[in-house]
């Protein structure tokens, strides 16, 4: 199995778009860091932050007797749930301190996004263009069973799904340190289950960009079981991206409405609970959301393995 893998990673590692994606993905965090850098000029907030945070907290309040919607009352209750935290144990916001490194590397999280579709695209490809290029039996007729030959190239993706997460967060650390230096003073704080917990930037980064890995580890899954079934490149891609670019969105406002739009793979992205805003939806936690993923992953990779165990050989 490993010199599987090792087969696999050579093939995608001597393709130019391979690089090309790891080339364009540190260019985005270059123009961040230029962005960062010239919007970095403003002075660090100053007054009293514990009667801005009081200020807000009554407000907030109002608002909460006033409003009706689930969404709201418990993004509110969240505020200001933190904004007590912060005044009862001197912890002073984000807007207090100058920017540091745990800043642009929140920011470079957006990249994120790039990521995902780049690993959507490898995930696309690695299947149907071995149709594509005929080496589909030649591949075949060594003495690797399908199964194995198919889950390397699934383990290949994700390895290279984990290597752009990982080039993104190191390089955005050390581009942070080296700009804007490091900042122990802040504490990050999250809201969950009614309770307000403390995590360090650090930590909080971690799970951050973790949670991508989990949601990429699904979507690579999707498309690498669309790669298998259709054995087009074209296709793959097309129908991989579109869901990746539009799932979210449509997802967002199908949870406006329905209740049963939980179980909707893009409505568990893990990341929101690590982001500073509540669920849509009450009762999503993130085991649901985990549990749901999994479902989904193990549904995926079970398309993928019976079609191409299954399915006739026909390259083109």
């Amino acid at each position: 199995m490993i010199r599987l893998i090792q087969n696999e990673w050579m093939k995608i590692s001597y393709r130019v778009g391979t690089w090309i994606m790891v080339g364009l993905l540190v260019l985005g965090m270059v123009a961040t860091l230029i962005f960062v850098v010239k919007t970095n000029d403003k002075d660090q907030a100053s007054g009293d932050w514990k009667t801005q945070l009081e200020m807000m907290n009554k407000e907030n309040k109002k608002e909460l007797k006033e409003t009706e919607n689930g969404f709201f009352k418990r993004e509110l209750e969240k505020e200001i749930a933190i904004n007590d935290y912060r005044i009862k144990h001197n912890l002073p916001p984000a807007d207090q301190f100058s920017h540091s490194v745990w800043d642009y590397v929140k920011t470079n999280a957006n990249l994120l996004q790039l990521v995902g579709v780049f690993v959507i695209i490898i995930a696309s490809t690695i299947v149907s263009a071995e149709y594509k290029h005929g080496t589909i039996k030649l591949l075949l007729i060594r003495p690797p069973s399908r199964l194995k030959i198919l889950i390397s190239k699934y383990i290949t993706v994700q390895l290279y799904a984990l290597l752009l997460v990982v080039v993104l967060f190191i390089l955005s650390f050390i581009l942070g340190a080296i700009f804007f230096g490091l900042n122990t003073d802040y504490v990050n704080l999250v809201y969950q289950n009614g309770e307000v917990i403390e995590r360090s930037q650090f930590a909080n980064m971690v799970y951050y960009y973790l949670a991508h890995c989990a949601m990429f580890v699904v979507l690579g899954t999707l498309s690498f079981a669309i790669s298998t079934v259709f054995r087009s490149e074209a296709i793959s891609i097309a129908i991989s991206v579109l869901a990746y670019i539009v799932g979210g969105s449509v997802t967002g406002i199908l949870m406006l409405f329905f209740d049963w739009s939980k179980y909707l793979l893009f409505a568990n992205d893990p990341s929101q609970y690590f982001m500073e805003q509540v669920t849509i939806i009450d009762g999503m936690s993130l085991g649901f959301s985990l549990t749901v993923l999994v479902i989904y992953w193990a549904i995926f990779l079970a398309i993928a393995l019976i079609v191409f165990q299954k399915r006739e050989v026909k390259t083109g």
